[in-house]
């Protein structure tokens, strides 16, 4: 119960180490269940970002991130690779949903223009 990742939520470090488990497990992977709980975690964390943004923009505060909408389209590879950038020692104490909100930050930085 004092695991570092019970106390800040799933780390990205925590994530991406389950991640590669599965991957090393080939086709294998498909039975196993942790793949709906990463999705499910993963979700979770985008959804919750999306919620933080939408009060942001109610209460006309300044957003964490600059998509054309809350929702940010992130693919599973786009996704990986972002937390990846992210340096290890970092990762190993960053809660999942803060490590997604720095991917999707590099996607869509406040001040740039997107097409």
């Amino acid at each position: 119960a004092g695991r570092p990742e019970n106390r800040l939520g799933v780390t990205a470090q925590n994530f991406l180490d389950r991640v590669n488990t599965l991957k090393s497990r080939g086709p294998m992977a498909l039975f196993s269940g942790d793949i709906g709980k990463l999705k499910a975690e993963a979700n979770a964390a985008g959804r919750s970002i999306e919620a933080d943004r939408i009060a942001s923009d109610r209460a006309h505060r300044a957003p964490a991130y600059c998509s054309p909408k809350p929702k940010v389209p992130l693919g599973q590879s786009e996704f990986l690779a972002g937390l990846e950038r992210i340096p290890a020692v970092q990762r190993a104490a960053m809660p999942l949903k803060q490590a997604m909100l720095r991917v999707i930050q590099a996607k869509y930085p406040c001040g740039a223009r997107h097409a």
